[in-house]
């Protein structure tokens, strides 16, 4: 009978310690990379080019530009500084006003700027080496009342 009840209490000492055992904590795996994002370059070889080239480009920004309202009331205009990025694929990305008149009516030209910008078509975007690059783009926009 001693080996029996050696055996039961070797079976109670591994159930109770199994019972207050602690779990292998769990450790999350490590999250993926962040994607590079290439910055973009001032000086391509060779710029963006907007279809039918800058004249074409102008005249798109003056037939969809709406001059506000509230500047042709106030007799106010001005030259809002837009840059943007053009991507690899040539879309338009990250506008953004770098100079604009002051006061109220400036952030409303600016506005204005930004959402003709947006609405701009595709470009062939810049390279180097052959190979599209993400360019920062730099475009003046006059608001002039005539």
């Amino acid at each position: 009978m001693g080996v029996v009840k050696h055996f039961f209490a070797v079976l109670l000492v591994l159930v109770v310690a199994n019972c207050f055992a602690q779990p292998d904590p769990i450790i999350p795996d490590p999250p993926p990379p962040a994607p590079v994002v290439e910055e973009p370059t001032v000086f391509p070889e060779i710029m963006p080019i907007y279809p039918g080239g800058e004249q074409q480009m102008m005249k798109d920004i003056f037939q969809k530009m709406v001059f506000p309202q509230e500047c042709i009331e106030n007799n106010f205009g001005g030259k809002i500084y837009v840059r943007f990025v053009v991507e690899k694929n040539g879309k338009i990305s990250n506008v953004t006003v770098m100079k604009q008149p002051q006061g109220d009516l400036g952030k409303i030209l600016a506005k204005e700027a930004v959402r003709v910008v947006r609405n701009l078509k595709d470009f062939t975007p810049g390279t180097i080496n052959g190979e599209p690059k993400r360019v920062y783009y730099t475009l003046p926009i006059n608001f002039h009342i005539q």
